[in-house]
């Protein structure tokens, strides 16, 4: 865990770990130059699976956990963050699942996400095979970062940890470095997570930059892979915008987007990394799926029926009928 003025949430987050049914754990929190109460809050506990860490200068997420990975002796590394709260039988339920599936190097768990009280808001589900995972790590994201329990000596043959150049997306980039040296990933389907949604978080009070590390953490693994050898600047940058929620917003890029599902999935170095056919389908469902919510915005009409008639149809599910009438509605009185 790595708290920066986090006082206000922080007891609740660590209570939940240190009251887990699995109990011999070191709990490593990183303080990162707090100038409120948070070192108070932290140094309250008398409890000796703690190990407090805190930093002369603010150094930022990703260098805490890089260094925490690097100093960690333990067979499992587990994320959590200071606003979050923990099931109360998580680490048990991880350590059992990652025991019995010893070809996974990464897993994490779907969370309900929460406001006021846990439980307030819904269960974000997440998808439980490799394949699928690593098609959405490439078209969007999954795998939620304070979820998440490590294989740690997998990261250490491979030489990975959290990459000091990513100070927001760390997680996103050190997933795609797993992909690229054929690591696998799990979800668990039961949430093990209360996540809190707020207005201070990351996701959305750094969006943009965010979002700017997950197009470079992308546009890096597409380089040193190859999978996209074939496609034009054009075609990358579209696809690399539309992965961060950036719907293609002209015919033309539709069109760019297109080509690049094609050449990607038509690449034979694709099959290295990806289940081609999963790809092809996460691919496709996002252009074909989007059109349906970007059809009511304004300018986007004429961009989303061109998307909807893709050529990407074919690799996605059959549309019901009642998603097809309101798509027509929504393209008729919008």
């Amino acid at each position: 865990m790595s708290v920066y003025n986090g006082e206000r949430f922080l007891r609740q987050a660590i209570e939940s770990i240190l009251n887990q049914t699995y109990q011999e754990f070191d709990f490593v929190i990183y303080d990162d130059c707090s100038t409120d109460g948070t070192a108070d809050i932290i140094n309250s506990y008398k409890d000796s699976r703690i190990i407090y860490r805190r930093n002369e200068q603010n150094q930022g997420l990703t260098k805490n956990l890089a260094d925490g990975v690097a100093k960690a002796t333990t067979d499992y590394i587990a994320r959590m963050d200071a606003d979050d709260i923990a099931y109360p039988y998580r680490l048990h339920r991880q350590l059992e699942w990652m025991d019995n599936h010893k070809e996974i190097s990464i897993s994490g768990s779907s969370v309900s996400y929460f406001n006021a009280i846990p439980g307030d808001m819904g269960v974000a589900l997440q998808p439980e095979d490799d394949a699928t995972i690593k098609a959405l790590l490439f078209t969007s994201f999954t795998l939620l970062h304070p979820s998440i329990i490590i294989r740690r000596v997998d990261l250490i043959r491979n030489r990975l940890n959290y990459d000091p150049n990513f100070r927001y997306s760390q997680d996103h980039a050190l997933y795609l470095n797993c992909i690229r040296v054929g690591l696998k990933f799990g979800n668990i389907k039961e949430p093990l997570l209360y996540m809190r949604a707020h207005n201070g978080s990351i996701s959305r009070a750094l969006h943009g930059p965010q979002q700017e590390c997950s197009q470079r953490a992308r546009h890096n693994f597409i380089m040193a892979t190859s999978i996209a050898q074939c496609c034009s600047k054009e075609e990358i940058s579209v696809y690399n915008s539309f992965a961060s929620g950036v719907f293609p917003d002209t015919i033309e890029k539709v069109r760019a987007y297109e080509r690049f599902v094609f050449k990607v999935c038509a690449n034979p170095i694709t099959a290295n990394y990806f289940d081609v056919n999963v790809l092809q389908r996460c691919l496709s469902e996002k252009l074909v799926r989007g059109s349906y919510y970007v059809m009511g915005e304004k300018g986007l009409k004429r961009v989303a029926w061109c998307a909807r008639r893709s050529k990407l149809m074919s690799y996605c599910e059959r549309w019901s009928y009642k998603l097809c009438f309101k798509f027509y509605l929504k393209f008729l009185f919008k």
